[in-house]
């Protein structure tokens, strides 16, 4: 205990008196005398039993380089700090001051701001995502926190509006230390790895898992004298916090539940995607899973789900009805496919880890500039004219449908005997142009396989087959594509019996920590008489399923064989067959996604793929 009530560091700052205690050093409220203002003071004694391992000199070193990597956070939900400063053998932080407290003063009933637990679930949810939305600023700059507790959360009250501060970053230390650490946090709050003295971003995600079953429960998950608290980290499950506090729903406990999974692993890829399905959950957009999330977290589905409804002129949609299944990785992947089956109304395209950008088409690869697409807002329209792309892309030798020439036009009806290119628009650098993904030489294009799907070649690799080997599945392949906010996706297509022809694009984040993947993204899914264009949002739970299928979609009665395209640009999406536009653009309804895969699937029967384009630039004529 240092006792500096009325010390002045440096001739700047006076202690008035202690007002608390952090991970390494204690906090005073202070005053700084130029500006008459007050302020927070952390100061920590270099002779600190924490120190004795090293030198003077290395820990005011190791202090400095801290502080300035601290100075330079700004984020609105973390406490600034304004100055530091070493005296002596004391070393200084000039942090603001939070009048309101901490939250932990608030549960205790302590402060200007009692809370009283459980809390309402809009108002813990929101405290929540506040912290995590911190904790990945500094995630994303190195900086793994290690000791999130409700005692290092500040709170600002105005208007009647909690705004919380992250402060305390005394053991925080850097996410590229390896090996292991000293044990470092605090007991309730700690992830079952920093037990072990190791830590990453999801220990820090599993600590607020914890806060929030507090926030809701009254009580943390577990707790005890420290071998029992060690054990039940380790090894038990949390209680059920629907049956603590009935208004959690369990799409709510499920989410919390994933957070604190045992295997950093198993929970959410970052605390950004548990803030976010948190928030989904909370307002009713994300369902529970079918068991317990952690359960489950090594034997999420296996299969890719089925198709939604489709939307048709000719009677009422198809329905499915998938179950979960185990899941095991893609062949070829680096990562781990996640695919969670939904009832009744899902698709979801199996992805694995690993991003990559693809390779440039040999022979025609541009420079990658600045997309310049703009969605044409042109009415439905039966025939178009293709233009040709400012770059035209030489298919490989093996080529069986070549790209149709100028002023050749196609009806939406027509057999395909040529690949069409939308009427008014130029495009350029091609970065995926295949014939037949997995079947031909191509070795720019790395196209990896999902599981429950079997691949055929058509005649010298001229053709690709895909068909899913169980019922209510898809069949997929896939490639990376660059980060994109506009372009062109087209691909020709002859289902069989019963095919339908799945065209994904533009997908979110597909690969992080742990194998986890978030499997966001736009998917055009076309049958002979049918079209639905519709996005799937993943936070790494439960997917949401936003329907995106535009007005004027016109009653279909395709041919063997069409080609199905998207011109994409920002929040806008133009659906073509056989190069002419179908309905209006679609618009965007909550956020948009700019990289990811190309997918091309199949669903219920085997669907034959050739000719798969994907263009970064792609200008709109009159």
């Amino acid at each position: 205990m240092l006792n500096l009530d009325g010390q002045v560091l440096d001739g700047k700052y006076r202690l008035i008196r202690k007002i608390g205690a952090g991970g390494m050093g204690e906090v005073y409220l202070g005053e700084q005398i130029n500006l008459g203002r007050q302020v927070a003071v952390k100061v920590v004694s270099v002779d600190d039993a924490a120190f004795h391992s090293k030198d003077t000199s290395e820990v005011r070193q190791q202090f400095e380089r801290e502080a300035k990597t601290l100075a330079n956070l700004t984020h609105p939900n973390i406490l600034p700090v304004h100055d530091y400063g070493v005296q002596s053998d004391l070393l200084y932080l000039i942090m603001d001051y939070a009048p309101g407290g901490s939250l932990a003063d608030a549960i205790k009933g302590n402060g200007k701001h009692p809370l009283k637990l459980p809390a309402p679930v809009p108002f813990a949810v929101d405290l929540i995502s506040q912290v995590a939305s911190a904790l990945q600023y500094v995630h994303e700059r190195g900086i793994i926190h290690r000791d999130v507790k409700p005692g290092n959360v500040l709170i600002r009250v105005e208007d009647g509006q909690w705004h919380v501060l992250l402060a305390d970053f005394g053991v925080a230390r850097g996410v590229d230390t390896s090996g292991r650490t000293q044990v470092t946090g605090t007991f309730l709050y700690m992830a079952p790895e920093q037990f072990n003295g190791k830590f990453s971003a999801a220990s820090d995600q599993y600590a607020l898992a914890v806060m929030a079953f507090q926030l809701l429960a009254g009580r943390t998950p577990f707790d005890g004298e420290l071998a029992a608290l060690t054990r039940a980290h380790l090894y038990e499950q949390p209680p059920s916090l629907h049956a603590l506090n009935p208004a959690v729903s369990p799409a709510v406990e499920a989410v919390i539940n994933r957070g604190l999974a045992k295997d950093p692993a198993q929970r959410y890829p970052t605390v950004a995607a548990f803030g976010l399905a948190l928030r989904e959950a909370a307002a009713g957009r994300l369902a529970a899973p079918s068991s317990n999330p952690i359960a489950d977290a090594t034997t999420m589905a296996a299969t890719p789900p089925p198709l939604p409804p489709m939307q048709t002129q000719q009677g009422p949609a198809p329905q499915w009805n998938p179950s979960p299944a185990p899941q095991p990785k893609p062949k070829g992947g680096s990562g781990r496919v996640l695919v969670t089956a939904l009832a009744a109304v899902l698709l979801l395209v199996a992805i694995i880890g690993g991003i990559g950008l693809a390779n440039r088409f040999n022979g025609n690869g541009g420079g990658t500039g600045k997309a310049t697409a703009t969605a044409t807002t042109a009415q439905p329209t039966v025939t178009a004219t293709a233009t040709g792309p400012a770059i035209t892309p030489t298919l490989p030798p093996t080529a069986a449908i070549p790209f149709c020439a100028a002023g050749t036009t196609l009806q939406i009806t027509d057999d395909a005997t040529c690949v069409p290119l939308p009427a008014s628009v130029s495009l350029s650098n091609p970065l995926i142009s295949d014939v037949a993904p997995t079947c031909d030489t191509n070795g720019s294009i790395q196209w990896k396989t999902a599981d429950n799907t079997t691949l055929t070649c058509g005649a010298s690799a001229s053709s690709l087959t895909i068909t899913p080997t169980q019922a209510n599945t898809l069949g997929c392949v896939y490639a990376p594509q660059p980060n994109l906010a506009a372009g062109y996706a087209s691909v020709l297509v002859a289902p069989g019996t019963n095919g339908t022809a799945v065209l994904g694009i533009r997908q979110g984040t597909v690969s992080l920590g742990g194998g986890t993947n978030q499997l966001t993204g736009y998917y055009l899914a076309v049958s002979p008489s049918t079209l639905t264009f519709y996005k799937v949002i993943d936070a790494g739970g439960t997917p949401q399923i936003v329907p995106l299928t535009p007005a004027g979609i016109p009653s279909l009665d395709l041919a063997a064989h069409y080609v199905i395209g998207v011109l994409y640009n920002g929040n806008s999406f133009q659906l073509y067959i056989n190069g002419n536009p179908v309905g209006d653009p679609a618009k965007d309804v909550d956020k948009s996604f700019s990289k990811g895969w190309m997918n091309l699937c199949s669903q219920g029967g085997p669907v034959t793929f050739q000719d798969a384009l994907l263009y970064s630039q792609v200008s709109i004529g009159g």
